[in-house]
């Protein structure tokens, strides 16, 4: 059970005291330990790990397809469903993509002792790594509008809903940033034309997806948000 910290009222506010949590690192999630008070989506959000070790095997097709068919179910700004989503499963072409997204990352490399991930490295873990891809199988590239004020909240949204969807059916995924430059380039621009991406669309998020070598990672410990509630 999570800590409580004095009660406290912020300052020129009305409401009641309130007795907030005190953050914390979480103990292992109680649902893990043969809990059933948390329901199934829940525990797949808990469970949920960054995956950039992948097997040399494909997402197969009815697989692929439900989980986008969860992507499009996302919240999304005034109904637009304006997001774009392009599936490449060229290794050639996810292989030369990542390699240019890792050189304009600008990455720091993890000091001694300080890791993004131990048990699935990244890009600025481990420099010899070649692609920001990590040879991932599927990746997915979200585009939404330019110049429309949600356009990278509905992408994230959107990569959450695919990153959820491929966990409960087996599949790791992880959800990359676009660096901006990546199709600014005659390689980016001719893959861009083969996708028959529209000009007034930009990319806003990479998700890679693939069977986790190994399988999956445990779940790693989570600081307690200690939220401000008014009441």
């Amino acid at each position: 059970m999570l800590k409580m910290r004095a009660a406290a009222v912020l300052p020129g506010l009305p409401g009641r005291r309130l007795r907030l949590p005190r953050q914390s690192i979480c103990a292992r999630p109680a649902v893990l330990e043969g809990d059933q008070s948390v329901n199934e989506v829940i525990k797949n959000m808990m469970e949920r790990r960054s995956i950039r070790k992948y097997e040399n095997r494909q997402v197969p097709d009815d697989i692929l397809e439900q989980i986008l068919y969860a992507a499009s179910f996302s919240p999304n700004a005034g109904n637009r469903q304006t997001t774009q989503i392009v599936v490449c499963q060229d290794a050639a072409m996810n292989e030369q993509l990542g390699k240019i997204k890792k050189s304009l990352s600008h990455v720091s490399i993890s000091s001694p002792g300080r890791y993004i991930s131990t048990d699935q490295p990244s890009i600025a873990d481990d420099p010899t790594i070649a692609s920001a891809f990590y040879s991932a199988p599927t990746v997915v590239t979200l585009f939404g509008p330019k110049r429309f004020w949600f356009a990278d909240a509905d992408c994230y949204i959107m990569a959450s809903n695919i990153c959820l969807a491929a966990y409960s059916l087996g599949i790791g995924s992880c959800l990359e940033g676009v660096v901006e430059d990546i199709f600014d380039n005659e390689f980016g621009k001719e893959i861009l034309r083969k996708w028959n991406v529209p000009e007034h669309l930009e990319a806003k998020a990479h998700i890679t997806l693939g069977y986790p070598v190994g399988g999956f990672p445990g779940v790693k410990p989570r600081k307690y948000p200690n939220p401000i509630i008014m009441r």
